[in-house]
């Protein structure tokens, strides 16, 4: 590049827009410095500097907002227009570098500015490849004008005719639709062949997306065709079946022929038959005429008015309740009274029946059950870890891929809208960010709202009072209040041992004769060896695990069939059971057999069933300290601060000594300690056992106790007495001391349990120690701790205490 002197012409700042030497065409002059610039060129030779603003939003650009590279122009016509604004024509001339800009007269800004020579190539070789790249750049210009008219094609002729290569990189640049910003990159680019290259990578761009923009429209282009030729062909082949009065009917036909043989209200019918109407309208392979063919399947498919007969022969249903199920009396009652009560009321509101029990004891074969002794379609909705409120309301339909909630989809499922709908594991529902589908479910087990269940996808109401809800869950804490207090809880405790010899009798073991194939076998179980097999090999409420050690059992005597090792009757007695199950896996806790001292039997409640929990207290010189080991939750460690509590508030009837519960420390240990174990029900064993080791008193062996203590020692209700009894029945316990509270609670023992044992209910813990310790009933009246501790913890002769003898510690 080479600089000449410099030039000096009235100024016009460009936005937006950039002009090449050889380019002609119109601008709007508006601003009032820019008009003055105008119409100072007009008055001398029309020659003006045209420059590109850096930022259009400049009103009055300095030297720093003006790219350096422009053009000296001549303005070949200049308009007045009604505006008062101009709209001149120009030609660019040549290029100019801007130096400087002359802000003498402040009305009119002068440019200060040298020609910029471009530099053209020197050499063969610079040569060579410069005419090469002009040459690629005339071919690509020339394939993409013919895609898209870019210039016409007589100018573009003439303009090769000139044979300038300068020029040509000039209106290719221009007739390109690129930014402004890299059509002033390649007017300030002095060198020719770098300005080739620049506007020959602008020129490919440009074919690349013409390229993909034809593919799309070629595409879109062929889809229409496809849809326009399916749609005629469709409605040809209507026309000819019409004609032929042949052939099946159209889609529309079948779909408005099932709408009006429904039964349905006239209300849902409008709506079917608009979204039909809908569908005609539409293309038939686009996305939404496929979103309302769904829908259409699925309000055609629901059962609005679809129901099944009743079955009300209570006599039938006792039967029925009868063989599938031992035991459970309370909740065959219950359903009994619901089938009666619907023999003798026209209407009547389904009830919300919540089974509540441990796993195995038949909550899911009990709704089963009902339903078929009400000869009534049974459908069963799993919500163990449900978290979408989407699950029970469904999606809107304007998802991708939305369905219905599984209510509406089982009621489809079954083409009846007064199944039993079993609604299994209600406690295990769970919420996060997607909503709370307790709370939906609120709107299902209302009778008085779900006459008019709104589904979010068939945004319909739809009437669910005839169906009838059976929920079971294992613990009631975990189901939120509201949606607890619609439901009638019936609480099904563990199988007595007993019970389970029965069940085994009378289903498990038939069961697993014909589904091992072994009905030519004779299985000779004793009570006695179905009670080893309770007692040792499973650890539940319910009897799952029992059938399943029955199940191996039959599988080893099969396998023995098969290999010809055995036949005849099978003698199962506990050695051949210890062989086909192996060694015990559990072993369940038994009474003491002496009269212990510092040990009592708690009784405690399991998730499956109950089972007997020993307590151990152990004394030491100290300082006062409370210690407890064995995995304790904080309301046990609370109620054995309560026991303490309550026995050094009595020290004086004891006999010790004021300072003697600041000397000593006191051991708690609960065997077991994996075993996590909470709750306030320990606390008279608690009390008995801190009491036996304070006055070295033996506990009877034969009593096991449970109950809540007070710091006044007022002995409080508990939960869960059957399943404590029952395991303390067992073990070989006799003796059952519990609240007075709980004494209501003993009719839901069995029979033949409360005739074998003995209960004793109390309202003060001073009772439990006159019945649980040896010679108890003086425990209040001696003073025998003291006696004992003069003695005793100073290492002087052993004394006897409950007529065992104790040897110093």
């Amino acid at each position: 590049m080479t600089e000449t002197t410099a030039i000096r012409y009235p100024l016009l700042p460009l936005r937006d827009m950039v002009i090449f030497p050889g380019s002609v065409t119109s601008i709007f002059v508006g601003r009032e410095k820019s008009m003055e610039a105008t119409r100072r060129a007009m008055d001398s030779d029309r020659h003006i500097i045209l420059a590109t603003q850096r930022n259009a939003e400049i009103t009055i650009p300095g030297l720093s907002d003006i790219y350096e590279v422009g053009v000296v122009a001549e303005i070949l016509q200049l308009l007045k227009m009604p505006d008062n604004t101009y709209k001149i024509l120009i030609e660019g001339l040549r290029r100019i570098r801007l130096v400087d800009i002359d802000a003498v007269d402040e009305t009119c800004p002068i440019g200060v500015a040298v020609h910029s020579v471009s530099a053209e190539p020197t050499g063969e070789k610079e040569t060579h490849l410069y005419q090469k790249s002009i040459a690629k750049l005339v071919d690509a210009f020339e394939r993409l004008n013919e895609q898209q008219t870019f210039m016409a094609n007589e100018a573009w002729r003439e303009l090769r005719a000139k044979n300038d290569p300068e020029r040509v990189i000039h209106a290719v640049a221009e007739s390109l639709r690129i930014p402004f910003i890299e059509q002033q990159d390649v007017l300030g680019t002095d060198n020719l062949w770098e300005r080739a290259e620049k506007v020959k990578a602008a020129m490919e761009n440009q074919l690349e997306l013409s390229r993909l923009e034809g593919q799309i429209h070629d595409k879109v282009r062929a889809q229409l065709d496809k849809m326009q030729r399916q749609y005629y062909l469709q409605e040809q082949i209507k026309v000819i079946r019409e004609e032929m009065g042949d052939g099946e009917p159209d889609e529309f036909e079948t779909l408005k022929k099932r709408a009006k043989e429904k039964i349905w209200p006239e209300e849902i019918r409008q709506r079917c038959e608009s979204e039909i109407r809908k569908l005609e309208k539409m293309p038939p392979m686009s996305a939404e005429s496929g979103v309302i063919r769904n829908y259409l399947d699925w309000l055609l498919d629901l059962p609005f008015g679809e129901t099944t007969q009743d079955n009300n022969d209570i006599t039938r249903a006792e039967k029925i309740l009868n063989e599938s199920h031992y035991g459970l009396e309370k909740v065959k009652d219950r359903i009994l009274e619901f089938i009666a009560v619907k023999q003798l009321a026209s209407t009547l509101r389904g009830p919300i029946l919540c089974l509540v029990g441990p796993p195995g004891v038949g909550k899911t074969s009990l709704a089963k059950a009902l339903a078929e002794s009400l000869e009534r379609k049974f459908v069963r909705i799993a919500l163990g870890g449900v978290r979408d409120e989407a699950e029970i309301r469904g999606h809107r339909r304007t998802y991708i891929g939305s369905m219905p909630g599984r209510i509406v989809a089982s009621l489809k499922k079954v083409k009846v809208k007064n199944p039993v709908i079993l609604l299994d594991e209600i406690d295990k529902i769970s919420s996060d960010m997607r909503g709370n589908p307790a709370a939906a479910l609120l709107e299902v087990l209302d009778p008085e709202q779900n006459r008019e269940f709104n589904d979010h996808y068939l945004d319909i109401p739809f009437d669910l009072s005839q169906a009838l809800f059976v929920a079971t869950a294992n613990v009631t804490h975990s189901i939120p209040e509201p949606l607890l207090d619609r439901l009638e809880i019936i609480q099904l405790s563990g199988y007595t041992e007993m019970e389970k010899i029965q069940i085994a009798n009378r289903y498990l073991i038939p069961r697993q004769i014909e589904e091992n194939g072994i009905k030519g076998v004779e299985l000779q179980y004793t009570n006695k060896s179905l009670a080893y097999i309770i007692r040792h090999y499973t650890k539940e409420a319910g009897v799952r695990q029992f059938e399943r050690e029955l199940a191996q059992i039959a599988r080893k005597i099969a396998r023995k069939v098969v290999e010809k090792q055995t036949e005849g009757a099978q003698i199962l007695d506990k050695q051949a059971l210890v062989e086909h199950l192996g060694p015990a896996k559990y072993l369940y806790t038994r009474k003491e057999t002496e009269n212990p001292v510092g040990k009592v039997s708690g009784l405690a409640w399991t998730s499956t069933g109950g089972d007997i929990l020993n307590i151990e207290v152990a004394l030491a010189h100290g300082k006062g300290n409370l210690q407890l080991t064995g995995n304790l939750g904080d309301v046990m460690k609370e109620s054995a601060s309560t026991a303490l509590g309550f026995i050094r508030s009595q020290a004086h009837f004891l006999g010790f000594s004021n300072d003697f519960f600041e000397k000593n420390d006191i051991f708690i240990h609960v065997p077991e300690g994996a075993i996590p174990k909470d709750g306030p029900s320990a606390g008279i064993t608690l009390v008995t056992a801190i009491l036996s080791a304070l006055t070295q008193r033996g506990v009877l062996s034969h009593i096991a106790m449970t109950g809540e203590v007070t710091l006044r020692g007022n002995v409080l209700a508990i939960g869960g007495l059957k399943e404590k009894v029952l395991a303390a029945f067992r073990g070989g316990i006799t003796h059952i001391i519990c609240p007075k509270d709980n004494e209501k609670d003993l009719a839901e023992i069995p029979q033949s349990v409360r005739q074998q044992m003995q209960f004793s209910f109390v309202v003060n813990v001073r009772e439990v120690i006159a019945l649980a310790l040896v010679q108890g009933a003086t425990v209040f009246q001696e003073k025998s701790g003291l006696a004992f501790y003069a003695t005793h913890l100073t290492g002087q002769t052993p004394i006897t205490a409950g007529g065992t003898t104790t040897q110093p510690m």
